[in-house]
């Protein structure tokens, strides 16, 4: 299972959320661009690839999306806890993504974690735990 295909496939689930523009890691994205704020940090954590298999042809990848909402501070909670709420929904348990030949299974329900200030910004995370196999 490629890392690309992992990061398309659950891409392109995050895309159906259109409701906030999002900041993948090593694309550009200005966060203080009027345009851009409220928006979704992503960040695609890979555990490990193991393979169960003695041929060696089945590995299979665990991982984690990490979807931070993050709004202005000094703003209603309500409002990142909304946009975490719609996020999470999108990742059920069980929920297959194709990925090319493969899928990507959500495991966990996803985690929505407690909401922190960061600078000028309050930030909602949304943790969703995968396999990719």
């Amino acid at each position: 299972m490629s890392a690309a295909a992992i990061e398309a496939a659950l891409k392109a689930r995050l895309a159906e959320y259109a409701d906030l523009p999002k900041a993948w890691p090593n694309q550009d994205f200005d966060p203080k661009d009027p345009g851009n704020m409220p928006y979704v940090a992503c960040d695609l954590v890979r555990a490990g690839t193991s393979d169960r298999t003695l041929e060696g042809d089945a590995p299979e990848t665990v991982g984690r999306l990490v979807a931070t909402v993050v709004v202005a501070k000094g703003t209603s909670t309500g409002t990142a806890n909304r946009h975490a709420d719609a996020i999470a929904a999108l990742f059920p348990r069980g929920q297959r993504i194709a990925a090319g030949e493969l899928a990507v299974t959500v495991t966990q329900p996803p985690h929505i974690r407690e909401g922190m200030t960061d600078g000028t910004y309050w930030r909602v995370p949304v943790a969703i735990t995968f396999l990719a196999a």
